[in-house]
Order: C-alpha cells, then structure tokens, then sequence
C-alpha cells in the first residue's frame, strides 16, 4: 500500500503483477464430471481464481453508493424509487468480462470497508450451504441482505444463481425497498472464448408505497441486440405504468415518462410496417427477376440479380455476441439516472475488480474468527 509523505492514504490501481494465464489449464478435465452439480462444493483449480474474497465481491455492490444517496435526497416517492432501480443496475456493472471466481470465505470470517459516505461489514454467516450476509449503512441509507449463490455448469455454459434478498433503508422517510438480484451465465467454458451475461427479472418493491419497478435483463437469445440490454418500468400502488426504465447494466440506466415512451412506440411501429412493406416489395421483385434469370446459363448469371443471402450469427462475429450501438437506446426527453464509470485501458490484465475503484480492496480490515 503506497502512502504520502503525511502519511494520507493512497490507493493503488492496480496490483503489482498480472493475471495468470488461464490457456493452459485444461477446465474440461475439472468440469467433465460436474455436469448438473452445485460447483460451489468442487474443489476448482487456484489459476481460476481471483485474489478476492467472495465478501469482498460483495462490496462492490457501494461502488455506486453515491445513487443511493442521492435518491435519499428526493421530496417526491417516484424519483426515489427510479434511483433505487438504477443502484439496484449499478450494482452488476463490476460483473462484465469478471470470469474468475472469488474464493470461498470460511465460516466466521468478515471484511469491513470504511469510505467517507458510509460502512460497510461482511460476514460469512454459514458454511453448508454457503450463506453471506453484509450491511452497510450512512447517514442517508442503511443497505443489507444476504446472498447464497447457487453455481451449476450445465455442459457449455455455468449459471450463478444468487439466490438471497436485499434492502434500501431510508430512515428519514420510512420507506424500505427490497429485492432479488438476476442470474448471471458465463457461456463458452470449454470451447471458445468466454463471455458473460446477466439475464432475468428483478422487481423492486417499496412496501411503504406500493410502488414497483420491474426490471428485465434480456438474454442475447438469437438477438444480439438485446446483449446487455435493460428494460422495465415503475408502476404505482394501483399498478399503473408512470416511467419506463432502459438502458444496458454495463453502462447506463435512464427513464422517460410513458408519454414519451407510448410515443416512441408508435413511431417505432410505423418504421416497422414501412420497413416490412418494402421488404415485401423488394421481395415479388426478387422473384420476378429469380424466375427470368433462371432461364440463363448458370455460369452466365447476372450477379445483380442473384437473392442475397441472410449472414448467420456466426459469420459477422465469429461466435461472439456483439450489442447494438447506444444511439439507438436515447428515447426523447430520457433523463440520465446512471452511468458507468471507464475502466482502465488495461483493465483485462489486472485481476481484482472494480477497476474503477479509486481504493485498494486488498489492504483494507480482514479478519478470521478465532
């Protein structure tokens, strides 16, 4: 740990070596025998690891505590809640390309992280199953919950289930919020490179309100334009739609209200019936042309009019999901709840995360119960 010379604290950005490599560890020869299993109980190799502890994942959930605090200090029920649903987003952005597991914490152990803002104390509460619970609390907000991830490797791809529930206190209001947070799938653990991907729905509940907002992490599925896409909306105690909630869990959330999102729609709907109606145009003409070309010579055929051919998944990105671009996720009068901090240029090589936080989590309070 590097400190100044009056003795302020510094933290470092990076740790002093790189990640190892993983190329020449042979996960095949671990995995092949725990199809179906919980991987939480099999005892992996130590190169798949990163040198943090589980608790200390956990913490990274406050790397944008400032969201919370700022959703404390709104007069209006609705605001505070579209904050919340954007700190309940925040909270995943740290998973994106982390494809090593953290180490199992022992019963008993804890990990404290003490900022400016707030304090946060994480403790392994249970050991079978793994169970670990944390709470963090300033002047604005208390947050807590506990996790117990649940990991399964189903042939190709693991899933992390983080089964577990967590709360949003704000005192000075006496509201609580709660939820449960999406699934997570690491896809390519065999063959091919590895990505990864939160899918699933969270709903936020305001139980002193009724207000929900409900969030769905959409899965790549055969679209690779919804790849880290977020969509959802807040809906008051009578179960009408008020904001509508998107954007991607890897860089932003933002919301507009339904005016503006039904209009959007309409818009968007009429560029599709357009689009299908020229497609459909295009398309007699094709055939028309197909059916005069075919009288010709193959080896004389007009390449003009040949039909085009539909590029698979696989021939644009070599297997690899790519997303759209964010331009086209910016609907008219949107307001910015939420946006994800850079990360280092070489952040692939440095193997601790966040890499966007300006402390070092290896040196802060870590103790083992005796």
């Amino acid at each position: 740990m590097a400190e100044s010379t009056d003795n302020e604290y510094i933290g470092r950005l990076k740790l002093p070596a790189p990640m190892l490599s993983r190329k020449k560890i042979s996960v095949w020869s671990v995995l092949k025998n725990c199809i179906g299993k919980d991987l939480s109980k099999i005892t992996m190799p130590v190169e798949l690891n990163e040198p943090l502890s589980f608790l200390q994942r956990i913490c990274e959930y406050m790397e944008y505590a400032n969201v919370l605090t700022h959703a404390a200090h709104q007069d209006n029920s609705v605001d505070r809640m579209k904050y919340v649903a954007a700190f309940a987003v925040s909270a995943l952005a740290s998973n994106l390309d982390r494809l090593g597991k953290p180490f199992n914490p022992i019963l008993g152990e804890t990990y404290e992280l003490q900022r400016d803002d707030y304090r946060i104390v994480c403790e392994q509460v249970s050991h079978h199953p793994p169970i670990s619970a944390f709470h963090a609390e300033s002047n604005d907000f208390n947050f807590y919950g506990s996790i117990n991830p649940k990991i399964k490797f189903s042939g190709k791809n693991v899933e992390i289930r983080p089964t577990g529930v967590v709360t949003v206190e704000f005192p000075k209001w006496n509201e609580t919020y709660t939820w449960s947070n999406v699934n997570c799938c690491v896809h390519n653990i065999i063959v091919g490179k590895l990505w990864i991907e939160q899918y699933g729905t969270i709903e936020i509940t305001n139980h002193s309100t009724g207000h929900v907002a409900t969030l769905t992490f959409k899965s790549s599925g055969l679209s690779d334009k919804d790849l880290y896409r977020v969509e959802g909306f807040v809906k008051d105690e009578n179960q009408q739609k008020i904001l509508f909630l998107y954007g991607k869990w890897t860089k932003f959330l933002k919301c507009c209200s339904m005016e503006d999102y039904e209009e959007h729609m309409q818009q968007e709907k009429k560029f599709e019936e357009e689009k299908h109606c020229n497609a459909s145009h295009n398309a007699t003409q094709g055939k028309m042309f197909s059916k005069l070309n075919s009288f010709k010579l193959d080896s004389f055929r007009s390449l003009s009019l040949q039909e085009d051919k539909e590029f698979t998944h696989s021939d644009t990105n070599d297997g690899l999901p790519r997303s759209d671009s964010d331009m086209s996720l910016n609907l008219p009068n949107s307001i910015l709840l939420w946006s994800c901090r850079p990360r280092p240029a070489n952040s692939s090589e440095i193997p601790f995360a966040p890499p966007t936080h300006d402390y070092d989590p290896i040196y802060y309070v870590w103790s083992r119960a005796i």
